[in-house]
């Protein structure tokens, strides 16, 4: 295992993390990338790549899911298996498409994605992403707006690549302005480097109008934010050379915080380079910083990665979570860890 030192100093307002179970699989449902939001039908629609659909009923680059009921005793549904974006493991141009992330506001569903290849393809084994877009359902997934054509992406090419929605409470509740904000790495699934963050308003997100976007070009007084037009020239909010995989961040009440948890490979130089997950996790005032260190988990598990903090499933506000992961792809198979997961965690503050 190779040496890891944390990108920023150890966090004053929360001093770690306790695991308060073991990690549960739901056996019926394969896939990976369950980054899940908070309905107002007090239901969490996620996203899944790769996937078997529940019960195996499809194979499918990427679907939307629906999740019921509390952990660990929830289901998960099918909702729809988003046949426009081909089946399980079929391109389009030289790549497939993959989904990032979702959201729920304002009466409708949304799903960012993006073009992947695929880490085996290449000798560093990170696995590249480009031309990410959004787009929308107005019936909680059944049916969504029309799919981008290749070329056409609302971010072409490899900026803003993996655009992950930040998270706050039911239906957006609790949100900090009137801006929806997501953040994106440096155009790779896995072992990224740095961080972006992009804005828009939340009365133009369902144009799906790349022109309505500014992005983050630094701090000023305070904390405060400057807000850039410039895509090209948007400043990195989390730097950490080959330790910033695709991920989002949650807004914690009870914390005050917003948490991300990040994930990485630890060595990809290895014949096996999937076999160790480093968990990383951070914490922020803002979805810019400063970041401070809570966690690491140098072991988290073969293959694992794609943690997320659903907001519905928080006790006391937060002050206990579930995390959500994506399991082994290494093993996809029946009854294998690939698939949908979860463990619950309490914060020490």
């Amino acid at each position: 295992m190779k040496p890891f030192t944390p990108a920023y100093p150890k966090s004053d307002a929360i001093k770690g993390l306790r695991w308060l179970s073991k990690a549960k699989k739901y056996d019926a449902c394969r896939g990976d990338t369950f980054s899940c939001t908070w309905a107002d039908d007090d239901q969490l629609y996620t996203c899944a790549d790769d996937t078997y659909g529940v019960n195996w009923a499809y194979k499918s680059n990427l679907a939307c899911l629906r999740v019921e009921g509390m952990p660990p005793n929830h289901q998960i549904f099918n909702v729809n298996p988003m046949e426009a974006y081909f089946p399980f493991a079929t391109r389009e141009g030289q790549d497939t498409w993959k989904a990032c992330s979702t959201l729920f506001v304002d009466g409708a569903l949304y799903m960012s994605m993006s073009q992947h290849s695929w880490a085996g393809q290449y000798p560093d084994c990170i696995q590249r992403t480009y031309d990410s877009h959004i787009i929308k359902s107005t019936d909680y997934g059944k049916t969504w707006s029309p799919k981008r054509a290749i070329g056409n992406a609302m971010w072409p090419g490899p900026r803003f690549a993996n655009p992950f929605f930040v998270q706050f409470g039911k239906a957006y509740a609790g949100a900090m302005d009137d801006y929806i904000y997501a953040v994106s790495n440096s155009a790779t699934w896995n072992n990224g480097n740095y961080m972006i963050l992009g804005r828009v308003l939340r009365e133009k997100l369902g144009q799906l109008n790349t022109a309505d976007w500014e992005y983050f070009g630094g701090t000023e007084a305070d904390n405060d934010a400057k807000w850039i037009t410039d895509l090209g020239k948007a400043v990195g909010i989390f730097k950490h050379r080959g330790r910033a995989s695709m991920i989002g961040m949650q807004w914690v009440p009870a914390l005050e915080r917003f948490i991300m948890p990040q994930w990485a490979y630890m060595d990809l130089d290895r014949d096996d380079p999937w076999h160790e997950t480093l968990l990383a996790i951070y914490e922020a005032p803002k979805p810019w910083g400063p970041w401070r260190h809570v966690h690491t988990e140098m072991n988290w598990g073969q293959a694992e990665y794609g943690p997320c903090l659903p907001a519905k499933w928080f006790e006391e506000n937060g002050k206990r979570c579930w995390l959500v992961s994506s399991g082994d792809f290494t093993r996809q198979k029946e009854n294998s860890p690939y698939s949908f997961t979860v463990q619950q965690l309490e914060w020490l503050v």
